[in-house]
């Protein structure tokens, strides 16, 4: 998983608009074929944050660049995609969101910390 280096000014509200248009998460199996598909993630600020791309483009640049083409491909978030991250978050103990993020400069369009809703 990549470290991305913490930057203020690429943390942004987390706001209902920038979660209405669809998103791409990065889906992996580790471990083969018969392993248990589970979603890319990257550590930054000491916690873990799922990956997401407003595109399908940015997803596959980003599946490219952190070489594991073999075992990640890009997945579609279809109906509610604000509902469906913040359930991807929490399946995956991540503690927020990086979206469009680039491995090659570790810069991100914007991340948020999410706190999960008892």
């Amino acid at each position: 998983e990549p470290e991305v280096v913490p930057q203020a000014n690429t943390v942004s509200a987390f706001d209902t608009f920038s979660l209405a248009a669809p998103l791409w998460l990065i889906e992996t199996r580790q471990g083969g074929a018969f392993a248990e598909v589970t979603y890319l993630q990257a550590e930054a600020w000491g916690s873990h944050f799922l990956l997401a791309f407003t595109t399908e483009e940015k997803a596959r640049r980003a599946i490219l660049t952190l070489g594991v083409s073999e075992r990640a491909r890009p997945t579609h978030m279809t109906g509610d995609a604000r509902m469906e991250v913040v359930t991807v978050v929490c399946q995956v103990g991540a503690h927020g969101i990086i979206v469009d993020l680039d491995p090659s400069t570790r810069q991100c369009a914007w991340s948020r910390r999410l706190l999960a809703a008892a």
